[in-house]
């Protein structure tokens, strides 16, 4: 299916059934460097995201996502951040630690993006990491905290 197909069925009301494999389709775009052809997926997935199980189906692209936190287009970087917090925030277990590490990572130097919107997803996302790393993981995220407390005072002093 091209991409402008799995478009047309996301604008049909009854896509139960067929929204598994939509996002998998759209997983295959995601691949690509293309950054336009990003916006078009991320757009598609915020979409689908609105369904808490559709979310949680999603878990798949945590890594991908994750990587596209580093793209120098901030409107993919939004969309990016946008969709992780509905992915995460549909997850009834803990984030591994190895996860929450790398959002982490990601999410630090966000909070000093040009984007207000930028930095007020990185941040919301980056609390809601420390509050649902499963217990075993909350040591190494530590340093992490501390280097970003600083950034988020000022941030917050600022606002």
């Amino acid at each position: 299916l091209s991409l402008l197909c799995v478009f047309q069925l996301l604008a049909c009301p009854d896509i139960m059934g067929w929204d598994y494999r939509i996002v998998q389709l759209l997983s295959r775009y995601l691949q690509r460097e293309c950054r336009v052809m990003h916006r078009l997926v991320l757009r598609g997935l915020i979409a689908l995201c609105k369904r808490p199980l559709m979310a949680k189906r999603m878990l798949f692209l945590l890594p991908r996502l994750v990587e596209l936190l580093q793209e120098a287009d901030g409107e993919v970087v939004g969309m990016t951040l946008s969709v992780l917090r509905k992915v995460l925030l549909a997850r009834d277990i803990p984030l591994t630690s190895r996860i929450a590490l790398q959002l982490a990572e990601r999410l630090r130097p966000l909070f000093d993006n040009d984007a207000n919107c930028v930095q007020l997803l990185s941040i919301h996302l980056f609390q809601h990491v420390m509050e649902s790393v499963e217990e075993v993981g909350k040591k190494p995220l530590e340093a992490h905290v501390h280097q970003s407390l600083l950034p988020l005072l000022c941030h917050l002093h600022d606002e």
